[in-house]
Parts: structure tokens; C-alpha cells; sequence
């Protein structure tokens, strides 16, 4: 082989590498629900142009929201995903504090109710109001 041939050949290795790189990228994102129709279009051997991606506000909501390891790749805020998990968590702390509160105050009207009706089945003269 001549210094050309092999020239010629070491370029279209690397041609071939940084496609494939590419394409696992490319798969990566078609991974994320709905992010498939919005990669950006590229010539073989070019790879995942980050700038167009960035651009894109929708492409880069749904990679910062569902892939942080792409998120840092591309260059864009991975603590989104974090925060959404925090906030959710915060969500379901808040929901069983409700459903507790709900519980106390079910049993506290249980409990009026059910001194309600003893006061009821007193002899009229033993109903007076007791307001302490």
C-alpha cells in the first residue's frame, strides 16, 4: 500500500468511527419518547451537531428531562431531571400529609357525631348546652 492508500484509509476509519459514535447517540435519543422526529439532520461521518440541539427547545426539554447523562454530553442543565424527582417526592410527601389530616379530621367528626347522639338519647332536661 502506498502512503496514500493508507492515508485515504486511516480518513475513512475515522469517518466510519465517528458514525458510529453518531449513530449510538442518535440512538440514545430515540430512546426518549417523542425525541426521535426531532434529531437534527447530518452528513455521514459528521457527528451530533450539539449546537443544533441546543437550538432546538423542544429536543433539549426532553433530553434535560428524561436523560441527564445526555443532558451533560450536549451541554445542557442535567438538574432538571434531579429537580422534577425532588418535586415529585415533595408531591408525595405532601399527599400522605393530607391523607393523614384528612384521617384526623374524619375521626374528630366521627367523634362529635357520636357525641351528638348520646346528647340525643339524653332525657331532655340533661341536653343543656355544655360549651366549655
Amino acid at each position: 500500500m502506498s502512503e496514500l492508500d493508507t492515508l485515504l484509509e486511516s480518513g475513512f476509519q475515522e469517518a466510519a468511527n465517528r458514525e458510529t459514535f453518531a449513530r449510538q447517540i442518535e440512538a440514545k435519543i430515540k430512546e426518549i419518547p417523542g425525541a426521535a422526529a426531532l434529531i437534527p439532520a447530518r452528513r455521514y461521518g459528521e457527528p451530533v451537531n450539539a449546537e443544533k440541539i441546543r437550538a432546538s427547545l423542544t429536543l433539549r426539554s426532553l433530553i434535560e428531562a428524561k436523560s441527564p447523562q445526555l443532558a451533560v454530553y450536549f451541554g445542557l442543565d442535567a438538574g432538571v431531571a434531579h429537580r422534577r424527582l425532588e418535586e415529585k417526592e415533595a408531591r408525595e410527601l405532601l399527599k400522605q400529609r393530607m391523607q393523614m389530616l384528612t384521617e384526623k379530621s374524619r375521626a374528630a367528626n366521627e367523634q362529635a357525631r357520636q357525641d351528638r347522639e348520646v346528647r340525643q338519647n339524653l332525657a331532655p332536661w340533661q341536653r343543656a348546652y355544655r360549651g366549655f
